[in-house]
């Protein structure tokens, strides 16, 4: 039996380790990536107060309420208080904070302003540098004031829980039934979805599918939404969107067969200007 020599068993020791340590660094790399919290930029006590003073004509807040829309009652209104300021100095693609109370989606949400490049933050974080998580984040076909018929906002399915992966949690009727709620809050404003529907659809592209602008074909969208035939989806009774209301699309990927997303929708309940 021929013997392999010597050097040809160190250029595959040499190669190995290689693989191991870059292996190791990847993984490394992966979990220790930290996404941007909330209280990272959230103006301190002092900033508010220097900017309530500031602000005239001086008035009381206005009290926010659960909103009551179909016979439901929104979660309690959750007080974002998100710098737009510091997040765009970050990055001015960020215009958009996103919060579901009960699950772990409290992200910044960005759109890509580069020229053709629409999945840019599908493996980009909010400082644009390469991470496999991503950003939530929505294409140019949508504005960022939130005023389409119908808004699309895309994040990853992550194993560790983060992004998108707990809206998988609306498949479940219990949870459904308890939890309704999306909150959006832009520079400018506040704004509560009531969430109706949660189901898992095919991976077409909703937004170059359908064409909202007709009347008709908006209507039949929001009737497929509100029976979407499928094994694990969940519809709340009694809600009924019309092609006057505003409707928030969130997606995200499924464990099962690639070519499925899983969709929570949510409508428009309530829209107001940020409080200074």
């Amino acid at each position: 039996m021929k013997k392999v020599r010597k050097p040809v068993w160190i250029v595959i020791l040499c190669l190995s380790i290689a693989i191991v340590l870059g292996a190791g660094f990847y993984i490394f790399h992966y979990m220790t990536q930290k996404d941007i919290k909330r209280e990272d930029v959230s103006p301190t006590a002092a900033v508010q107060e220097q900017t309530q003073a500031q602000s005239e004509p001086t008035q009381a807040p206005v009290e926010r309420k659960p909103v009551e829309a179909w016979g439901y009652k929104t979660a309690e209104p959750e007080e974002l208080n998100v710098s737009f300021d510091e997040l765009m100095a970050i990055n001015p693609d960020i215009y958009a904070w996103i919060y579901i109370p009960n699950t772990n989606v409290d992200y910044p949400v960005a759109r890509s302003t580069s020229d053709g490049d629409d999945s840019f933050y599908l493996e980009h974080n909010v400082y644009r540098q390469y991470q496999f998580s991503g950003t939530i984040y929505s294409e140019i076909k949508n504005q960022p004031d939130f005023h389409d018929k119908v808004t699309v906002l895309y994040g990853h399915n992550m194993l560790n829980g983060s992004m998108f992966a707990t809206l998988h949690n609306f498949a479940d009727p219990d949870f459904f039934a308890e939890n309704n709620t999306i909150f959006i809050q832009t520079k400018d404003k506040e704004l509560t979805y009531l969430v109706y529907s949660a189901y898992t659809y095919d991976d077409r592209h909703i937004l170059n599918s359908f064409f909202f602008e007709n009347d008709d074909v908006f209507q039949e969208y929001i009737d497929f939404t509100l029976d979407p035939y499928t094994y694990s989806g969940n519809v709340r009774e009694g809600v009924k969107p019309t092609i006057d209301d505003k409707i928030l699309t969130l997606s995200t990927c499924t464990s099962g067969a690639s070519n499925t997303r899983f969709l929570v929708q949510g409508v428009l309940v309530d829209e107001r200007d940020r409080q200074p």
